[in-house]
């Protein structure tokens, strides 16, 4: 008698192999490479990809994965109603939520967001750890590279997924096309999202955002290098002219750059994945194109331009836990992790927003285990030692325009160390503004 292949299974082992897949993409490669399994499929189509869409995400998020979901079942732009009721009323999972089948409707969103959750997560541990690195060289501390660089922990990417969770569901929740007006109700929506949240829950998703703005600099960057090289009549600069009401190469149109970022970032993880993976032309084209003024969205929500209506104000403290030497015990995604308990044992969250956070978010602090940040030997410092480190990822850097013909200033490229004394700033300074609305 013949052993069983993949194949001669029965169809109900079969189900049990499709609904263990980790990835829509898996799971499709073995659709299109097997006509029996397709067979099967169809035949508990809706079952399987839930299961399947959220095998994606670790298991600890499903909350926020459901609440995505949820989201992305409201259409654009979501009534300011339907936000305020979402944040007020977010709708949680049974426990034996996994056992019932969804909607294509509902799970279909969760299959397509998935894989870029998953890009953006690997692209994010990259991008971070090499800043931490060139941290640890520009403060000549040793560092354990082996360590520092490997692979997420299990529960470091549930950390980073979350985060991308919830700044996908803002993005969907606060998107304002083109042309409307941002009411006033968003806004206070926008800041109350961030209220529903703890403070180092916010710090993920402004660790996320620094890393967004990072990433979209150097691609405003690489399109500005590439004007200088080409003629006044090339395609690219062309198409800087017809952009919007000024031309995006000139000095007045630099100024709103950060609000032209803004925007992008309001489009959603998709989008700006596809700016990112975009290459010449392409990519000015994606850019230059969504260059329309958005000066509230993320930023703003995530600002501290008050004390009375800070975010930090009204949170309790999370319920993480120390031992003697104040360290983090136990891998809880809902625990303080050892970055904040080591950034913040003398602070309760009230004071959060009222001390230089910029420089801790450009490489992740509230995301690490222990072990990462031993072999970072950063826990050895004082944290106000190591914040004055930071990603400048904006500096007075002048317009194309202003460069090739020679206009007063300096051009300073992105950089990465020590911020001299009086330009310090705290988590309440977004790359666009300060507080008070004067920029950088």
């Amino acid at each position: 008698m013949s052993s069983p292949t993949l194949e001669t299974l029965t169809p109900e082992v079969q189900v049990q192999i499709m609904r263990n897949i980790g990835s829509i993409p898996a799971l499709f490669s073995l659709l299109r490479a097997s006509p029996r399994y397709y067979q099967v499929f169809r035949n508990q189509r809706e079952y399987l990809l839930t299961q399947v869409a959220f095998n994606q995400f670790h298991p600890g998020i499903i909350e926020d994965v459901w609440n995505m979901a949820k989201v992305f079942q409201i259409p654009q732009p979501v009534p300011i109603d339907d936000a305020g009721n979402f944040i007020s009323y977010k709708t949680l999972l049974d426990n034996d939520h996994q056992q019932h089948s969804m909607r294509t409707s509902v799970t279909a969103p969760l299959c397509k967001i998935g894989p870029t959750i998953s890009w953006f997560a690997e692209d994010y541990r990259q991008s971070s750890i090499q800043l931490l690195a060139d941290l640890g060289t520009q403060m000549e501390i040793k560092q354990d590279s082996d360590i520092l660089h490997s692979e997420y922990s299990i529960i470091e990417k549930g950390r980073v997924q979350r985060a991308l969770c919830r700044f996908e569901t803002f993005c969907h929740l606060f998107f304002v096309p083109e042309g409307e007006e941002v009411d006033i109700d968003y806004r206070i929506e926008a800041r109350r999202y961030m209220l529903s949240y703890l403070a180092d829950d916010v710090e993920e998703i402004a660790c996320i955002r620094d890393y967004l703005v990072r990433r979209l600099w150097d691609v405003f960057e690489s399109i500005e290098e590439r004007a200088m090289q080409e003629d006044p009549n090339s395609t690219l600069r062309r198409l800087g002219k017809a952009s919007r009401r000024y031309d995006w190469f000139n000095g007045y149109a630099k100024l709103y750059h950060a609000d032209y970022m803004e925007y992008i970032l309001s489009k959603g993880l998709r989008f700006i994945r596809e700016v990112l993976e975009a290459d010449g032309l392409r990519q000015a084209e994606l850019i230059i194109t969504q260059s329309f003024g958005r000066d509230f969205f993320i930023s703003h929500a995530l600002s501290d331009e008050s004390g009375k209506d800070s975010h930090y104000i009204s949170l309790d403290y999370n319920s993480g836990t120390y031992d003697g030497e104040g360290d983090y015990i136990g891998d809880d995604l809902d625990a303080l992790t050892q970055g904040s308990l080591w950034a913040h044992h003398e602070r309760i969250p009230a004071d959060w927003g009222r001390w230089p956070l910029k420089g801790l978010r450009d490489w992740g602090y509230v995301f690490w285990d222990k072990r990462r940040l031993e072999a970072s030997g950063l826990l050895n410092l004082e944290p106000e030692d190591v914040a004055v480190y930071l990603f400048d990822e904006r500096k007075e850097r002048l317009s194309v325009e202003d460069r090739l013909s020679g206009g007063y200033g300096e051009h300073r490229p992105v950089v990465f160390g020590r911020t001299p004394e009086g330009r310090r700033r705290s988590s309440i300074d977004t790359y666009c503004v300060l507080p008070n609305g004067e920029p950088f």
